[in-house]
């Protein structure tokens, strides 16, 4: 499968300058404010700029001036390179943001490049805009008749953020989806009733695998009612299930803890058929509001999810990364305002290993990522 292999970001938050080899799972621990949500929040702005919506992140997430290092003043520019592999080599794509007029960002280099294997030439590079330009050349009419920019493009577009913390009661995730709302699983959950609905529909066996991995961690689960109203393009869909002993009295998604809704989205998007999922899965502190007996089920997903998707998990539960190696764990640090990201290497913990889980190890500040 296709892998982002190498990541490096410099300006971005509190990420002077970072440099990390990525691998199928990777696991990000670290105290709050170390860092792991930044870089997380780095590949969500390039979600947006993917949809001609850098702007709009720079507005929501930002102004410009919080998204830089320090500021402005500090750091004029943020820059960004991101390393594909790919069956005939790898693909490169990198860029560089500036503080403009307004508070906001604007590429003043934009770039993509593929390298061939056994290949001795110098890559050719594609230029994805002239510089000066408030939104992403990739999104140019011109990028699709490229090649290489073309690739760029599909395979950033596989890498999608995923973030189920607002459970809230006006929520998207527990308010209806349109039926047609159905091609993926949005970054909020916002359409899981819809996606469960097509599952249900197109692909029984995997919804079928679905409900019965919520039945183990969810034991007064039985199943989901996914019944659309209205019609046409204005049909929509609630999420509703059934009790465990009465199959007569439809609950609502508004009966459901929200730890229990993020299991549900959490399943959902880790067993859906592998063609339907992201080549890159993204999950921001996954085990909010989970039991451990759910956390174990949830990390075994990820680890067989891994096999076929690359899948980036950011957490600050010990308990959670009991259930990992020790080499698919990243620890964030952060000193003078300065975020660092290290690798464990199990030749380095072997010892600690025969007397204490990893989660002990990290409590007890081994590897670092305490406060």
């Amino acid at each position: 499968m296709d892998q982002l292999t190498r990541i490096e970001v410099a300006g971005f938050r509190s990420i002077k300058s970072a440099e990390l080899d990525l691998r199928p799972l990777n696991v990000f621990i670290g105290a709050n404010g170390a860092g792991k949500s930044n870089l997380i929040s780095f590949l969500q702005m390039l979600n947006f700029a993917l949809t001609k919506a850098l702007q709009t992140y720079v507005q929501k997430r930002g102004p410009a001036s919080d998204l830089l290092h320090f500021g402005p003043k500090r750091t004029p520019v943020m820059h960004g390179k991101l390393r594909f592999r790919c069956d005939r080599g790898h693909n490169v794509y990198s860029f560089s943001l500036a503080h403009a007029s307004g508070d906001s960002l604007v590429f003043t280099h934009e770039e993509a490049e593929f390298h061939e294997d056994g290949n001795p030439r110098s890559p050719k590079i594609i230029p994805l805009g002239p510089g000066g330009h408030r939104e992403s050349g990739l999104n140019d009419p011109w990028s699709g008749n490229e090649p290489t920019a073309r690739v760029i493009k599909s395979l950033l577009g596989k890498c999608r953020v995923y973030q189920f913390h607002d459970t809230s009661v006006e929520s998207y995730i527990r308010g209806r989806a349109r039926v047609d709302d159905n091609l993926y699983l949005f970054a909020n959950g916002g359409n899981l009733s819809a996606f469960l609905a097509r599952l249900q529909a197109e692909y029984p066996s995997v919804y079928q695998d679905i409900v019965r991995t919520l039945q183990i961690v969810l034991p007064w689960f039985d199943d989901f009612i996914l019944e659309p109203q209205g019609e046409g393009d204005k049909a929509t869909i609630l999420l509703r299930w059934r009790m465990v002993g009465e199959p007569e009295y439809p609950f609502a998604s508004g009966h459901l803890s929200d730890g229990s809704l993020r299991i549900m989205a959490l399943v959902t998007l880790l067993l859906q058929p592998v063609h339907l999922r992201p080549q890159l899965i993204v999950i921001d502190e996954p085990e909010l509001g989970l039991h451990p007996a759910a956390e174990r089920v949830i990390a075994g997903l990820m680890k067989t999810a891994a096999q076929t998707s690359q899948v980036l998990v950011s957490t600050q539960s010990a308990t959670f990364i009991d259930h990992f190696n020790p080499g698919d764990v990243v620890v964030a640090e952060i000193e003078a305002g300065c975020s660092s990201y290290t690798r464990q290497t199990p030749e380095k913990l072997n010892a600690w290993l025969e007397r204490y889980t990893l989660g002990q190890i990290w409590q007890k500040d081994i590897i670092g990522g305490r406060p």
